[in-house]
Order: C-alpha cells, then sequence, then structure tokens
C-alpha cells in the first residue's frame, strides 16, 4: 500500500515537466526530446554546406600522387558531410523547415559534391605513370 502513494507524487512531478515541453514554443526544441529547431537544422545545413564546399575546394585543384593519403582522407570527410547534409535536407523538407530557396542552395551544394567527389575518385583510382627518367635509373645503378 505504501507503493501507491509514491508512484502518485512521482506521476505528479512528471506530468508538469511533460506539459511544459509541449508548451515550447515551435522554434525551440524541447530539452530531452531528441528533437531540433527549424532555425538549429537550417543552422546545422548550413555549416554543412560551407564545410563541403572547404572540402571541395581542396580537392577541386587535383590530388598530388605522392599525397594519395590525405586526398583519400579529404575524400572521405567530403562523403561524411554530404550525408550529413543529404540527411538534414531530407528532414527539412518533410518538416517543412527548410524554404525552397534553402533547400535548392543545399540540393546545388550536393550535386557540386558529388562531382568532385566523383573526379577525385577518378583520379585516386587512376594507375601512377611510371615517371622514372635516366638520370634516375643510373643514381639507381650507382647503390
Amino acid at each position: 500500500m505504501r507503493a501507491l502513494p509514491i508512484l502518485l507524487l512521482a506521476g505528479l512531478t512528471v506530468a508538469p515537466m511533460a506539459h511544459a515541453q509541449v508548451d515550447a514554443p515551435a522554434d525551440v526544441a524541447p530539452s530531452g526530446g531528441g528533437s531540433v529547431s527549424c532555425a538549429e537544422l537550417n543552422n546545422r545545413a548550413m555549416e554543412a554546406t560551407l564545410v563541403i564546399r572547404q572540402h571541395a575546394s581542396v580537392l577541386s585543384t587535383g590530388i598530388d600522387p605522392d599525397a594519395k593519403a590525405q586526398g583519400m582522407v579529404t575524400l572521405a570527410w567530403l562523403d561524411q558531410w554530404a550525408g550529413r547534409l543529404r540527411g538534414l535536407v531530407d528532414v527539412g523538407e518533410f518538416s517543412a523547415c527548410l524554404d525552397d530557396g534553402d533547400l535548392e542552395t543545399y540540393r546545388r551544394t550536393l550535386a557540386m559534391a558529388a562531382r568532385v567527389a566523383n573526379t577525385a575518385r577518378e583520379e585516386l583510382l587512376r594507375p601512377a605513370r611510371a615517371t622514372t627518367q635516366p638520370q634516375q635509373q643510373q643514381q639507381r645503378r650507382r647503390f
């Protein structure tokens, strides 16, 4: 019988907190609910766009054959951020948080990222050419 008053008391303390989360404005995320506000969604998508542009800029200049490992890492980062932006765009479109202008900007960024990533993949997968000069061959013979 003692458990019943404790459960009732616990229910009374949880109910006002749940009610407070429901009454929060639509643009503010309730604490602990796991949801994100429209402003936060747009901020995260803009951050992803900026990072994608930085990585795409690095990759668009070409990958130095001596720095293929760094090129692969940059390509992986580009892919990761493009995936993150793709998810944010899907959520923003589903929840009607992003307007048509924002959606178009993010879609163009994703298209550009895909083009740059495909070019970088081709460059990374291209077999290295033999660039040994006659002088380099002579130096090898001396050793």
